[in-house]
């Protein structure tokens, strides 16, 4: 049986026994995509953003992901030093180190940007677990959707706290068929959770003081600020297959 589309959204089906084609109203309408809708939503939140939001430092590091690639080598100083042992277990010969961040991919970080960003009211919290007695804090965050969070970035607040997200829970408006690509129908692509990191976590290792920050992002433009000169982008920030 084979169908042949002809015009006034009729449909011909050919008969596997005498071979004459029978003809039927073809019951679906695929709408096309109004491209116009997602930028008008898209519009409303970003506004919300830079509306009530703050500046905030983005640390997007490398993944594993990024070293298959080809996209970045491993960390010289914990890694390939380390020859055979390190390929043998799959880890470098110490956390913290101080050039990739605990990584263990050269250069610790793919990008550092900043973005404005929304994040909920949360207070300090005390729990025992088997390290002994700690203070967590855990928020939302959600920020602009032309870049990617994966699991292990960070992002630095003004006051120089620093929190490890998550994989973020990605939004997109459908309007027409076609395939969700990130460039072309995310809303709130990144909306994602994010914990408080301790002081002494390789976050705090990523070269950025209080004061550096706080020159940085505590500013109150009119318009969206530019801060080309300060960012560092070494890889996209979408991966090309994914856009």
């Amino acid at each position: 049986m084979t169908e042949n589309i002809v015009p006034g959204n009729e449909v011909l089906i050919e008969n596997p026994d005498d071979g004459q084609p029978e003809k039927y109203r073809n019951p679906y309408y695929v709408r096309k995509t109004q491209n116009w809708a997602v930028e008008q939503e898209r519009q409303r939140h970003i506004q919300a953003l830079y509306s009530v939001g703050e500046y905030c430092v983005f640390a997007l590091m490398w993944h594993l992901p990024d070293f298959q690639k080809g996209l970045v080598g491993r960390c010289p100083t914990c890694y390939v030093s380390q020859g055979k042992i390190a390929e043998a277990y799959g880890q470098s010969s110490q956390f913290k180190c101080p050039d990739c961040f605990g990584t263990t991919f050269e250069g610790g970080f793919r990008a550092i940007i900043v973005r404005p960003a929304i994040f909920t009211d949360a207070d300090d919290s005390e729990a025992f677990q088997a390290r002994g007695v700690v203070h967590t804090q855990e928020l939302t965050v959600e920020t602009t959707p032309d870049f990617r969070v994966l699991n292990g970035d960070y992002v630095f607040r003004t006051n120089n706290v620093r929190y490890r997200l998550r994989t973020p829970a990605r939004m997109t408006l459908r309007s027409g068929f076609s395939h969700p690509w990130q460039r072309q129908s995310n809303l709130t692509y990144n909306h994602t959770r994010a914990a408080e990191e301790d002081p002494t976590s390789p976050a705090y290792d990523i070269p950025f003081s209080k004061d550096v920050l706080r020159g940085i992002l505590n500013i109150h433009p009119q318009q969206p600020a530019n801060f080309s000169d300060f960012e560092i982008i070494r890889a996209p920030l979408i991966p090309a297959d994914e856009d």
